[in-house]
C-alpha cells in the first residue's frame, strides 16, 4: 500500500510540476500545467500569510470531507473561524497571488471579479486526503443591490476598470485589497450552503491593486540558495527580453564581392528620404514607445527590384512600415555589378524609431494624474475641466506632505511607472550600444537564433554572462560575443539599484 502511494505522489510530480497537494483545485491544477510554474517560482512568489492561510482552510476542508456527522462539522467550521480569525485580524490582503476565474459585468457596465487562490502543494500528504473540489476564490459581489453596503464593484472609468478590459480568465495576477468581516467564517462569505462555504469558500473582497503576472517570462535562477528572503527571491525572476537583429543599417544576402560603393548609394539614399519624410503618426506621438521597421527587397541582375517584405519590432503601426517600404522603393537601381556571384541580390534596411522619452513621460503623467484624481475624488463623477486645476494643486501638495493618504493602488502604480519606464529607458541603450558593435561581414542564416542571460552590476558590469541557448553556428555565436565584449554599459539608474543584478535576457538573430 505504501509503495502505491510513493508511485501516486511521483506521477503527480511529473504531471504538474509541483509537490503531490494537500488540498488542490482541478481547475487550479490545470492553470499550473498550461503555464509550468515551478514550486520554487510559486513558493518565492506566494506570501507566508497567504500560504498559511490556504494550508489552513486544506486541512479544515479536509477534515469536513471526511466526515458526514453534521455536529462534527459544526465544530469544525467553529475551529475554521478561529484560525481565520488569528491570521487575518488586519482584514487587509498584501499582494496575494491568483488566477482570474471570472470576470463579468452588470447591467451599468460595473466589473465583478472573482481570483482563485494559489498554494504550494505540501510534499507530505501520508495523513491527508485530496479534496478535488476544493478552491478559494476572493472577489466583489457580483451585483449591485448586494454590493450597496460593501461597494466592491468597480465602475467604468477607473483605472482598475481600464487594467480589467486586456485581461483573460485563467490570467495569473498579483493583488491587494480589503476583506470584511462575517457572521459565521469570520470573513464575509458568499457561499449559499455549509459545504461549499467549507470545500470552495469565496470571500468578499475590495480590490485596491493588481498587476498581471507572465509564468512563462519568469524563471528561478538555481545558482541562488533557498536561504534568501521572499523580497530577495522575487528580484531573481524578472528576465526582461530583448529581440536584437546582428546588424546596424543594413545586411546581404552575400558578402562576398565588392558591394561597398553600390550598397552605400543605395543605402546614403533611402536614408535620405527616410529622415526627411518620417511617419506622421510617429511625429505626432501617437507611438512614442517607437521600434524598428526592417525592409527586405529582392534585387535582380538588372537592378530591378522584384519584391519587397516588411516587417517590424516594438510599437509600430502600419504607416510607419509603409514609411520604411516607401523611402526603399523610391530609389532607382542600376543593375548589379558584373562579378557579382548570384542571379538576386536580397537587401534588408532597418529603420530605427527612437522612443521619444517626452511623450511618453506626458502619457504616463496624465495616467497618474488621471489615477491620482479618482482615488482622490472616488472615481471619475463629479470631476469636471474646471475643477481638475484646483484639484491636482491640492493632490501635488497632499503627496509631498502626507504620502500615506494616497491609496495603495495609487502608489502601486506610480512606483511600477517610474520603474518601468526607467527599465525600458535603460533597455533601449543596452539595445544601441549592442546594436553599434555588430559588424556583420558575412551572411547568417535567417533561422538561427542565439540567447544570452546577462546580470548586470549596479556600475554597468556584466558580472555573469551565460548562453541559454547555444546557436547552431559557431561563427555566428563567435561574431556575436565579439561584439559583445565590446559593448560597454552605463551605470544602472537609481530606481534599478535595489534589483542588482540586473538580469536580462538577449535574443539575437541574423
Amino acid at each position: 500500500m505504501k509503495s502505491n502511494k510513493n508511485f501516486i505522489g511521483t506521477c503527480l510530480v511529473l504531471c504538474f510540476c509541483v509537490s503531490a497537494p494537500l488540498v488542490w483545485s482541478e481547475q487550479l491544477k490545470e492553470s499550473v500545467s498550461d503555464t509550468n510554474p515551478s514550486p520554487e517560482i510559486l513558493d518565492a512568489m506566494i506570501p507566508e500569510n497567504q500560504q498559511k492561510i490556504m494550508t489552513g482552510l486544506a486541512k479544515f476542508a479536509s477534515q469536513y470531507k471526511r466526515t458526514s456527522n453534521a455536529v462534527q462539522q459544526y465544530l469544525i467550521r467553529q475551529k475554521r473561524q478561529q484560525f481565520l480569525a488569528e491570521h487575518l485580524e488586519g482584514l487587509v490582503l498584501t499582494e496575494w497571488i491568483g488566477r482570474i476565474k471570472r470576470l463579468r459585468t452588470t447591467e451599468k457596465g460595473k466589473a465583478s471579479l472573482r481570483i482563485e487562490l494559489a498554494t504550494v502543494p505540501p510534499q507530505d500528504t501520508s495523513d491527508n486526503q485530496t479534496v478535488q473540489e476544493f478552491s478559494v476564490t476572493m472577489g466583489t459581489w457580483n451585483n449591485s443591490s448586494t454590493d450597496a453596503d460593501y461597494n466592491t464593484l468597480i465602475f467604468p472609468e477607473t483605472p482598475l476598470h481600464n487594467w480589467l478590459a486586456n485581461i483573460n480568465n485563467g490570467e495569473w495576477v498579483v493583488f491587494s485589497g480589503n476583506i470584511f468581516l462575517g457572521d459565521e467564517d469570520f470573513l464575509k462569505e458568499s457561499s449559499p450552503t455549509e459545504a461549499e462555504s467549507m470545500l470552495s469558500p469565496q470571500f468578499i473582497l475590495k480590490f485596491e491593486f493588481m498587476d498581471k503576472i507572465d509564468f512563462k517570462n519568469l524563471e528561478v535562477s538555481k545558482s541562488q540558495g533557498s536561504g534568501f528572503s521572499k523580497s530577495k527571491k522575487l528580484s531573481i525572476f524578472v528576465r526582461s527580453e530583448l529581440t536584437i537583429r546582428y546588424y546596424q543599417d543594413y545586411r546581404l544576402s552575400n558578402y562576398d564581392w565588392d558591394y561597398q560603393k553600390y550598397i552605400d548609394r543605395w543605402h546614403q539614399l533611402v536614408d535620405y528620404h527616410w529622415h526627411n519624410h518620417p511617419p506622421s503618426d510617429y511625429l505626432a506621438g501617437s507611438s512614442p514607445e517607437g521600434g524598428e521597421v526592417f525592409v527586405l527587397a529582392t534585387v535582380g541582375k538588372d537592378g530591378l527590384v522584384s519584391n519587397y517584405r516588411v516587417s517590424s519590432l516594438g510599437q509600430i503601426s502600419d504607416n510607419m512600415r509603409e514609411a520604411g517600404l516607401e523611402a526603399t522603393r523610391t530609389v532607382a537601381l542600376p543593375p548589379l555589378p558584373e562579378e557579382f556571384p548570384d542571379e538576386v541580390l536580397k537587401v534588408e534596411f532597418r529603420f530605427d524609431l527612437l522612443p521619444i522619452r517626452h511623450l511618453i513621460k506626458s502619457k504616463e503623467d496624465q495616467v497618474t494624474t488621471d489615477l491620482l484624481i479618482q482615488e482622490k475624488t472616488g472615481g471619475p463623477r463629479g470631476v469636471t475641466k474646471k475643477g481638475i486645476v484646483k484639484k491636482l494643486k491640492k493632490l501635488m501638495k497632499i503627496i509631498e506632505s502626507d504620502n500615506e493618504s494616497v491609496s495603495k493602488m495609487a502608489n502601486k502604480h506610480l512606483k511600477k511607472q517610474l520603474l518601468e519606464q526607467v527599465r525600458v529607458s535603460f533597455n533601449e541603450k543596452l539595445r544601441q550600444e549592442l546594436t553599434s558593435h555588430f559588424q556583420p561581414h558575412q551572411r547568417f542564416d535567417p533561422s538561427l537564433e542565439l540567447r544570452i542571460e546577462l546580470s548586470i552590476n549596479n556600475s554597468g558590469k556584466i558580472v555573469e554572462q551565460k548562453l541559454s541557448r547555444p546557436g547552431k553556428s559557431v561563427k555566428f555565436q563567435l561574431a556575436v560575443l565579439n561584439g559583445l565584449n565590446q559593448a560597454r554599459f552605463s551605470s544602472l539608474p537609481k530606481p534599478m539599484r535595489s534589483e542588482e543584478p540586473y538580469r536580462v535576457r538577449l535574443r539575437v538573430i541574423p
